[in-house]
């Protein structure tokens, strides 16, 4: 039997494929036959990883990384396919080859990839699966012929062909992938670990690493460069894998610093803070305890800031001031005219209770309003709430999930009518997933005001009969404990079911239509669907003229503001919205000169934002109103009556009723004003005295 591979005696010594191209060696098979020697199956296995087999077509001379061998058949062209011995191709490539007699099939395997031909047919076996061939698998002189292309396709070859001329290139190199798992290093402090991704794409074993510039502590800043390159089993290395990293100098402490014009003050006189911190980067949180920005007591106060940087070090300074018994301003006469839009100033509790009230008319809006916030928490997938609307259609959803596993909400918009129709997307909004209820809240609400500001772009969709859209796009899962808030406006010129469904995260909110089952009503929050979402509040008086007075909106006792009344359409149930959620608010006022206009929650806390004169404020700047002792400030005239325009939406997470406070401002220039301060002073603690005596004696009475 004559041998499979023969090597050219000449040919070993001196062929290289760059001195010596495919093109220009002869061809004469007889002429190389007889000066070719015959080489060993192991010493013609010896793949580099990197390899490449040249071939020429009605020749059985084939290379292996520029060794020369020879086939028992020529590569032949069959009907436009270029064909290979299996045996020769497959043993040049370290392939195994065995016969299946059960299936007729030969099997050429290596590492993780088998690969099955049959003789007289079109395809054949990658791993199992069935791939075409390109040309039917045939037997010539005893030896099955394969499709070149075939097999470049089954090993991941690049196959290239110029002229008669063809070449397969491989590369089955093991992969050196690494990770430095610290996303800061810093020098002589961090332990450099690295998370190891090597692989090898035919499934050997990786057995060998070898590493530079790696170290474990690094004790100078600056740019390093580690190299991996790793061995498989088959003892082939592969390309080294390189990954800079980035040291960092040791984090220097931020300084905490601040300075105050000066170190004395008078009650009431307002105290500038100017915050010098500074830091070799990024300071990223400042903490302010006792900066008030005016005292209303004689005493010593200390003011404390605390600072931090990017890479988690704080500092802190404190300093103190004296304020002296000399009245500046009181505390009135403070806050009305030097609060800006959206702080928070204190205020008496039983102030707003004190002032007159004004009534208001109302005028609706066709407007539908969907709120859907029963249930609150979510327990997992279900359908939330559906309704056929039609129209104009705002939706407030606002949900917190319970449950251990990642949520997603959907709005699906289905077409059940009989004829095709759009639905448009004009606005939309979302905040969160947030921890605090509260914050979601008004973080949406203060969004959505910002489209309502913004020129109005409505996104049309078409639905054939039949068909469901989802609305909601790029709002991520709500993760457990978290709360998410969306705001969103649609119209369509015919009836849309609306659906909120709720699935796991990735979940298909149009599939799960028709599997989900609804959730049941909390008992305790708001779910239905109301008409005159927006409404305009109507006042015909001049605010502030007289003195104090509000506005009550929101109000369970609908004395003065009317609560939306509406329909759960899940149950058929009327239903009232309480505090009228998902309503939008309009209203212009005229005030008059020097006056203050404040927001004071009745109810609990309240977070949200307001438009004031087409621009957003804030409920409040820096955090939320806490109750009936805060106020937020919204707005102060000058010294002519004005007109000012009002809106909001309330705010989800946060409680009703609302106070609208028009407050006079006090004079900063008039003796009379401090001196009718003090006497009001005094006379308040005249009356407080009185009262203690009466309690005494009360309490001698009834002891007697």
């Amino acid at each position: 039997m004559k041998p499979l591979f023969k090597v050219l005696a000449a040919s070993v010594a001196t062929l290289s494929i760059t001195a010596a191209p495919l093109a220009n060696l002869p061809y004469s098979s007889q002429a190389q036959a007889a000066q070719a020697q015959t080489v060993s199956t192991q010493q013609q296995a010896q793949l580099i990883g990197k390899d490449r087999f040249q071939f020429t077509r009605n020749s059985n001379i084939f290379y292996v990384n520029g060794v020369a061998s020879t086939s028992d058949e020529n590569v032949a062209v069959v009907k436009g396919a270029t064909y290979v011995q299996l045996k020769s191709i497959a043993t040049a490539y370290g392939f195994k080859l065995s016969y299946n007699s059960a299936t007729k099939e030969s099997v050429a395997a290596y590492g993780n990839l088998k690969i099955s031909f049959k003789q007289n047919e079109s395809t054949m076996k990658v791993n199992g699966k069935s791939v075409k061939t390109g040309g039917k698998v045939f037997s010539q002189n005893g030896n099955l012929m394969v499709p070149l292309r075939a097999w470049a396709d089954a090993t991941g070859s690049t196959l290239q062909a110029n002229g008669i001329h063809l070449s397969l290139s491989w590369n089955t190199q093991p992969k050196a992938v690494f990770t430095v798992n610290e996303k800061q290093i810093i020098a002589g402090e961090t332990t450099v670990t690295t998370k190891d991704q090597a692989s090898s794409s035919l499934g050997f074993k990786i057995v060998e690493e070898k590493w530079e510039g790696l170290e474990k502590v690094y004790s100078e800043p600056g740019q390093y460069t580690i190299s991996r390159s790793v061995k498989d089993s088959r003892g082939i290395w592969s390309e080294p894998y390189q990954v800079t990293i980035t040291v960092e100098k040791p984090n220097t402490p931020p300084v905490a610093e601040f300075t105050t014009e000066k170190s004395t003050y008078k009650i009431g006189e307002p105290v500038y803070y100017t915050n010098k911190s500074h830091d070799d980067g990024k300071i990223v949180r400042n903490t302010w305890t006792g900066n008030e920005p005016a005292f209303f007591k004689a005493g010593t106060y200390t003011i404390k800031l605390e600072v931090q940087d990017d890479r988690g070090a704080t500092s802190q300074v404190e300093k103190q001031i004296t304020v002296t018994d000399e009245v500046m301003y009181t505390k009135e006469q403070f806050y009305l005219n030097f609060a800006s839009q959206g702080d928070k100033i204190p205020i008496d509790s039983s102030f707003s209770l004190s002032v007159p009230t004004v009534t208001y008319g109302i005028e609706s809006e066709d407007m539908t309003a969907v709120r859907t916030n029963s249930p609150e928490q979510l327990q997992g997938p279900a359908i939330d709430y559906s309704d056929s609307i039609a129209g104009a259609v705002r939706f407030n959803i606002h949900k917190q999930n319970i449950s251990d596993k990642p949520l997603e909400l959907h709005l699906v918009a289905t077409n059940e009518g009989d004829t095709a129709t759009t639905v448009s997307k004009n606005r939309f909004s979302f905040a969160g997933p947030a921890t605090y209820v509260s914050q979601s809240g008004k973080t949406a609400a203060s969004r959505f005001l910002e489209e309502l500001l913004a020129p109005l772009e409505p996104e049309s969709i078409t639905l054939q009969p039949g068909e469901s859209v989802e609305l909601i796009t790029g709002v991520p899962a709500i993760s457990a404990g978290k709360t998410l808030t969306i705001f969103g406006e649609y119209y369509s010129p015919s009836p849309i079911r609306y659906t909120l469904v709720v699935t796991e995260k990735n979940g298909d909110g149009i599939a799960s239509l028709d599997t989900l089952t609804q959730s049941e009503h909390d008992g305790k929050h708001i779910r239905g669907t109301f008409s005159g979402g927006n409404r305009e509040i109507i006042v015909d008086k001049l605010l502030g003229e007289t003195g104090a007075e509000k506005l009550v909106l929101g109000d369970k006792t609908q004395v003065y503001d009317k609560l939306l009344t509406g329909v759960d359409a899940v149950t058929g149930e009327e239903i009232i919205n309480y505090g009228n959620g998902g309503t939008v608010y309009n209203m212009t006022f005229n005030i008059a000169p020097h006056t203050a206009v404040l927001l004071n929650p009745r109810g609990g806390h309240y977070g949200g934002a307001f438009i004031v004169n087409e621009k957003i404020v804030q409920i409040t700047n820096n955090s939320i109103l806490k109750g009936q002792e805060e106020a937020a400030f919204l707005y102060r005239s000058g010294n002519f009556q004005e007109s000012i325009s009002i809106s909001y939406v309330v705010a989800p997470g946060s409680n009703m009723p609302l106070h609208l406070l028009f407050v006079p401002v006090p004079s900063l220039n008039a003796e009379e004003d401090n001196a009718a301060a003090t006497n009001e002073a005094e006379q308040q603690e005249q009356a407080e005295q009185t009262a203690n005596q009466e309690q005494a004696v009360g309490q001698e009475q009834t002891q007697q």
